[in-house]
C-alpha cells in the first residue's frame, strides 16, 4: 500500500541537496509527484507532494529531517478533486507600482480563484531621454471554480491598469 505526503521545508541548501533527498526518494521506491522547489541565493523553500510504499515512508521522512540547515515539516496528503475545476496558466504583464500583487490576489481572492503558483519579477527598463521605468511580469497557475470563464478573468485582472495584459497560455 503507498502512502502520499507533502513534505516542505526551508533553509540553506544547495541543488545538491534537493538531488540527494530526491535519489533517497527514488532508492526507496518513492516518487515526487508534485514539486516546487525555489532558490534565493543559498536559501531554499520547497514543497514537494511525495508517494512511496508505507513501509518506506519513516525512512524517507527521517533522511529529510537529518539535513542541517533545513527546517522540515510534514502533513498528509487531501484526496484530489477530479472534474469540478479546471487549472489554467496565465502571464500577466503591466507597469510596475507599488502594490500590484496585492491588487492580483484580492481580484482572484474575490472570485474564489486559489492560486496554485505565482512567480512575479521585476525587470528595470531604461528609456531615452532619461526616463526609466519597471516592468511586472505575473506567471500564474490558477485553479478556477467550473462556474467561471478564464476569458472573464483576464478582462477582470486587464481593469487594474490601462496598460495591463493578460496571455492565457493553457
Amino acid at each position: 500500500m503507498n502512502r502520499t505526503f507533502i513534505v516542505n521545508f526551508v533553509g540553506k541548501a544547495t541543488p545538491a541537496t534537493i538531488k540527494h533527498l530526491a535519489a533517497t526518494t527514488h532508492e526507496n521506491d518513492g516518487k515526487w509527484l508534485i514539486s516546487k522547489v525555489n532558490f534565493i541565493e543559498d536559501q531554499v523553500a520547497a514543497v514537494i507532494k511525495v508517494e512511496l510504499p508505507k513501509q518506506n515512508e519513516a525512512a524517507v521522512k527521517a533522511e529529510f529531517s537529518s539535513q542541517p540547515d533545513l527546517i522540515v515539516q510534514f502533513a498528509d496528503a487531501g484526496q484530489s478533486r477530479h472534474g469540478e475545476e479546471t487549472i489554467y496558466q496565465l502571464r500577466l504583464d503591466a507597469s510596475d507600482r507599488s502594490g500590484i500583487v496585492n491588487e492580483i490576489t484580492q481580484v482572484l481572492d474575490g472570485q474564489n480563484i486559489q492560486i496554485l503558483d505565482m512567480d512575479c519579477q521585476r525587470v528595470f527598463i531604461a528609456g531615452g531621454g532619461g526616463i526609466s521605468s519597471s516592468l511586472f511580469t505575473a506567471n500564474i497557475a490558477l485553479r478556477l471554480p467550473k462556474d467561471l470563464l478564464i476569458k472573464d478573468i483576464a478582462k477582470e485582472l486587464e481593469s487594474l491598469g490601462e496598460d495591463t495584459r493578460v496571455i492565457v497560455e493553457s
